[in-house]
């Protein structure tokens, strides 16, 4: 389908061209398994909580040079499942040639017991923030600004696919359901301008409130998504020895991008072109220190939309029959053009951001009384983040997560955090950096428990990111 192949061009454009702001370039937050709304300072602020702009954190103004992270995780098969049943079996020639392998009803059932119910999703995600600066003042509050480009793609696929696969059409009769298949893809860049204050009032519990405001300039690049998708194929005797094919599905995409993402335009690709679609967005936060050493955060990101205007295309198919010969030419000529679909000129669109709403506490040990017996420093956060949409890769399935920072040598944090939900199911992360005072490096990922069991990963995340300090 030309829509699948836009969606992949978009996938792999975007990183070609730049080298959730958002969590994923957030590298210091990913090692604490994305646990960052009421720790966050500086520009690790821009896009989660812009209220802690005005909250010191080990400098005045802080520069992030093009900190970046990507995810690729997938609710199908583990890679243990693939290396066993789809990798065939050590051959007998002496060329070490390996030889098919040929599923039992019981390898079948362990293929199908290892999917999820209904739909299984793959999803991609990258994020890179090209340029970030900060400046919190005691008197004026905090500055932030960015340019963040944000890009993923999502695939939707029923359990149906699969058992077709390994069982393919019965003798005695068949049916399977392919609804609600579904392919998107998405790539933005945001420009955000963001400040945070506090609020001048003397309180005794909170000690102090903040609060903050972020305002996106959106340019998108490429938005691809399927709007419905219902399909069906069956198979049941019509004689003694005669079967009857039964083949239909109707399905409406509907895309927009730049011209070089254009398959009927000839353009070349450049970093800044014209954007496809524009729009902008909003990020909302509030934080309150309660205690010395103890803070409450809360916020609202992503509420906004891009209006799609540029290239816009929509395919359709739709195709019904019920086939005695399913491989007659003229059969196999109608099939292949309904499936290709048919493209026309479409309408302007818009999409929805991936709003979430964030809820977060954390704890520093060197302020917090009851910590203080602790060697080193050491920060605990617990966060809750609940989708309000399901746009571009968004869930509303909740997510808790409960990360850790600690500091035993000053300049190499060692973090760590466990998370649950999302669509992620449970996740351990883990990162480290090297933070000296006018320079820190930090790497981390979302799947630390891939070195402990490397067959059975589903999910692989890398994030890292330099920071200049003054």
């Amino acid at each position: 389908m030309k829509s699948l192949r836009f969606a992949i061009a978009i996938v792999l454009l975007v990183p070609t061209a730049i080298l959730h702001g958002g969590d994923r370039s957030n590298v210091r937050g990913m090692g604490m398994a994305r646990t960052l709304i009421a720790c966050s300072r500086g520009t690790e602020a821009l896009g989660i909580n812009p209220a802690n702009l005005a909250l010191r954190g080990r400098s005045a103004f802080s520069l992030s040079l093009a900190p970046f992270g990507f995810r690729i995780s997938t609710e199908l098969f583990s890679y243990d499942i693939y290396q066993e049943y789809f990798t065939g079996v050590a051959g007998t020639s002496p060329d070490g040639t390996r030889e098919p392998r040929y599923l039992t009803n019981e390898d079948k059932d362990r293929i199908l017991g290892s999917l999820p119910e209904g739909i299984g999703s793959t999803r991609f995600d990258f994020e890179v923030m090209a340029l970030g600066v900060s400046l919190t003042t005691e008197k004026l509050g905090g500055f932030g600004f960015a340019v963040v480009d944000r890009a993923g793609a999502l695939v939707e696929l029923p359990r149906d696919y699969v058992r077709f696969f390994l069982y393919g059409l019965d003798s005695t009769g068949s049916r399977y359901v392919f609804d609600g298949t579904g392919v998107s893809a998405w790539w933005w860049r945001e420009y955000n301008v963001s400040y945070g204050f506090r609020i001048p009032i003397e309180l005794r519990i909170p000690q102090s409130v903040y609060v903050g405001l972020g305002v996106k300039f959106l340019r998108g690049y490429g938005m691809m998504e399927t709007q419905r998708y219902a399909a069906s194929l069956a198979n049941h005797r019509v004689g003694a020895n005669q079967y009857q094919l039964e083949v239909g599905f109707d399905y409406l995409a509907r895309r927009s991008g730049v011209d070089f993402l254009d398959q009927d335009k000839e353009a070349d690709f450049t970093p800044f072109p014209e954007p496809a679609g524009k729009g902008t967005g909003f990020d909302i936060g509030v934080s309150a220190q309660v205690m010395p050493g103890l803070f409450v955060a809360a916020s609202v990101t992503d509420i906004g939309s891009i209006r799609w205007e540029r290239n816009v295309v929509q395919t359709d198919g739709h195709y019904t029959m019920a086939l005695d010969d399913p491989f007659e030419e003229q059969h196999v000529d109608s099939l292949e053009r309904a499936l290709r679909g048919t493209n026309h000129p479409g309408e302007s669109f818009s999409t929805s951001l991936p709003t979430a709403l964030r809820l977060g506490v954390a704890v520093e040990s060197d302020d917090f009384a009851y910590l203080r017996f602790l060697p080193g420093k050491m920060l605990l956060a617990l966060d809750y983040s609940q989708g309000l949409n399901s746009s571009m890769g968004n869930t509303t399935r909740p997510r808790v997560s409960i990360g850790m920072e600690y500091r035993l040598v000053s300049f190499l944090p060692l973090r760590t955090g466990l998370s649950l939900g999302g669509g992620d199911g449970v996740r351990w992360a883990a990162g480290f950096g090297l933070d000296f005072y006018y320079l820190s490096f930090d790497l981390a990922t979302e799947n630390f428990g891939l070195v402990f069991s490397p067959k059975e990963f589903q999910m692989l995340s890398i994030a890292a990111g330099l920071r200049v300090r003054i």
